[in-house]
């Protein structure tokens, strides 16, 4: 990519402080106060810190006196989201000489790499890189704001956007509050895409479909036990034709695809929506849905509240960024704030873990707010919580470059996560079928690995040496698996996936403290006190032997034997797409009290929802999503005829 330089003297301070939602001086007045005392080695440094995706080099010019200029010499980021980091972050570091402000809400990382990549250049340069880091920007609150709604939606993620503009289509003002600072920066517009039935996209294929509702509703049901709300789940497939079709209206494309898992709806049926829009593409089509919708949207805005009148919802107390508190009266609340992801609190009180990472940018804004401004306000917590889980592998809060997508720039050492190689809990003893763990890590290996994290996947110098050369397809096919009609359904996503970058990743991790490495599995079990790991592998060993795995039958083709040191221990850590579970709803997506009677004017959706989703995760992909975007249509729907 082309160099980007940000100069110090044509930067244009409003516009920058404006966009971080920050006053642009520094708390102990301003660049100036530092200026005499700076002392730098006047010159250009350049380092390198890993970000999002990518390593992202920067080079920074000093003169004696102060940071000049800071130009982007390579990343490999997300570009829209990377380019506010451009555009607001690093011009407010040069005009504050500070990097203790904030990073650009929803590019967290991005600017996480930035500033640490900038504080190197700081050290080599001769100043002092944690004084930097310890200087803040002030923020100055404006005055008190106050709107009028006739809607306010709480989140402009995938099922807040969905009411939004479906509100805003019915005749609805409509008011939506957003933590990030722009919609690129929500989880639900990076998605792969939905499931529906009966939509435009299944009818125009070649063959069309024969997915009825119905036969998806007993599958997912079926699948569930029957725990979440049926009524509320047929009602969401139902509408998903129409919920697909608003996303085709704004300029989506989608076409029907298999996903890499074994589903249940494949061939002639389908279901699964692959959205082939790119990023940049999705951000220009949902800015201009809202606007289309006459949606106003207060980015950098936290919810902090419900205004209740006795059990009818009639308003939302909000916060900027800089502090300004905002007060909104409505007619009606949607809540969309994405559940809980990013609060270890709620993720211990919910899933009894704190070990749960996010999986789309390793961090996430949602924070629980909706599902506990709703309990607050009288609503009831449904029984089921769970989460969607990261496919891609483990991840560990200690690496540098956690695997959180599809991408093999992140370290290859976590694929022991989800390979189907051996793995053992805190204690060294095995816990899982680990080949349902490659087979369905989404769905069926995911409740195991929340409940035992972190867990270790356990294995020897001759399979890193296998996974480094041929790499798990000619290495599972070598062993007497096919892919024959779809017999190792998944094998096909692994063809050509070697990990060529093993070696390097492995003392990447052991230099981080994540990864084990040893000669003997007794001196390997005492680096993690794994206490139990040299008998585990003898008895593992012997099933790989005999072919048949006694205690979880494990596929053969996974069995691997562990006996040739050095071993190694890739200690993981389960990452998520999202969480599930929080308030009760009625088919109406209308909040519930404990017994059972709606509190009015109050609707709950996508994965704040405590009444469509059930742990683990279906094994449907695009469920999630789909249930979000169903619930915002149907909430938005509901939501303008109760204000009628």
């Amino acid at each position: 990519m082309a160099k980007k330089e940000l100069s110090r003297r044509e930067f244009l301070k409003g516009s920058a402080a404006a966009g971080l939602g920050l006053a642009a001086t520094l708390g102990l007045g301003g660049a100036a106060a530092f200026a005499d005392d700076a002392k730098y080695k006047a010159g250009t440094y350049q380092a390198t810190a890993y970000g999002n995706l990518s390593y992202v080099t920067v080079e920074c010019t000093f003169s004696e006196t102060a940071l000049e200029k800071v130009d982007i010499i390579s990343q490999n980021e997300t570009p829209v989201l990377f380019s506010q980091v451009q555009d607001q972050l690093i011009p407010s570091i040069i005009d504050n000489q500070a990097l203790g402000m904030d990073g650009i809400t929803g590019a967290s990382n991005s600017s996480r790499a930035v500033k640490e990549a900038i504080a190197d250049c700081v050290a080599q340069a001769g100043g002092d890189p944690d004084e930097w880091l310890g200087r803040t920007v002030a923020v100055t609150a404006g005055a008190d704001e106050t709107y009028d709604v006739d809607i306010c939606v709480i989140g402009c993620g995938g099922s807040g956007f969905m009411a939004s503009i479906s509100a805003g289509k019915l005749g609805a003002k409509v008011l939506t509050i957003e933590k990030a600072s722009s919609v690129a920066g929500v989880n639900g517009i990076k998605v792969s895409g939905p499931f529906a039935v009966d939509t435009s996209v299944l009818h125009e294929r070649e063959g069309g479909t024969t997915l009825e509702v119905d036969e998806v509703f007993h599958h997912v049901m079926n699948y569930t036990h029957w725990t979440p709300n049926p009524a509320l789940i047929h009602r969401c497939l139902d509408e998903s034709k129409n919920a697909v079709e608003n996303l085709v209206g704004i300029g989506y494309a989608m076409q029907e695809a298999n996903f890499r898992f074994e589903t249940p709806f494949i061939g002639e049926k389908g279901g699964f929506h692959l959205i082939t829009n790119s990023l940049d593409e999705r951000v220009e089509l949902w800015n201009k849905a809202l606007e289309d919708a006459g949606v106003e949207v207060l980015f950098n805005t936290t919810a902090t509240g419900l205004i209740m009148d006795g059990d009818k919802a009639v308003g939302v107390t909000a916060k900027k960024a800089d502090g300004t508190s905002v007060t909104v009266n409505a007619k009606a609340v949607i809540i969309a704030s994405g559940g809980y992801l990013g609060n270890r609190d709620l993720q211990e009180k919910f899933l009894k873990t704190r070990n749960l990472n996010a999986a789309a940018g390793g961090n996430s804004l949602c924070t629980g707010d909706g599902i506990m401004m709703a309990e607050d306000a009288g609503a009831v917590l449904c029984k089921t919580f769970g989460f969607c889980p990261c496919e891609y592998g483990g991840t560990n809060t200690k690496a540098s470059r956690p695997a959180k997508q599809d991408k093999y720039d992140q370290n290859y050492a976590f694929k022991f996560g989800l390979y189907g190689n051996l793995l053992v809990d805190q204690e060294g003893k095995r816990f899982i079928n680990e080949g349902l763990l490659c087979d369905y890590p989404m769905s069926y290996g995911s409740e195991q690995i929340v409940l035992n994290a972190p867990w270790y996947g356990i294995v020897d110098q001759a399979y890193v040496d296998a996974m480094t050369t041929i790499g798990l397809y000619d290495y599972t096919i070598a062993k007497g698996a096919t892919t024959d009609e779809g017999v190792w359904f998944i094998g096909n996503y692994f063809k050509g996936r070697i990990l060529d970058k093993l070696p390097e990743d492995l003392e990447e991790g052991i230099r981080e403290g994540w990864v084990a490495k040893a000669d003997t599995l007794e001196e390997l079990a005492e680096k993690f006190g794994l206490t139990n790991l040299p008998e585990t592998v003898a008895k593992y060993n012997e099933f790989c032997d005999k072919g048949v795995d006694e205690e979880f039958g494990t596929n053969p083709w996974y069995l691997s034997k562990c006996e040739t040191g050095p071993f190694y221990a890739v200690q993981c850590e389960p990452s998520a797409w999202s969480t599930f579970g929080g308030i009760r709803t009625d088919d109406q997506l209308r909040a519930l009290k404990a017994d059972n009677t709606p509190l009015q004017g109050l609707y709950v959706v996508g994965t704040d929802n405590g009444s469509m989703y059930y742990s683990p995760y279906y094994d449907v992909p695009g469920f999630c999503y789909g249930l979000c975007v169903d619930s915002g249509y149907i909430a938005a729907t509901e939501a303008v005829e109760y204000i009628k």
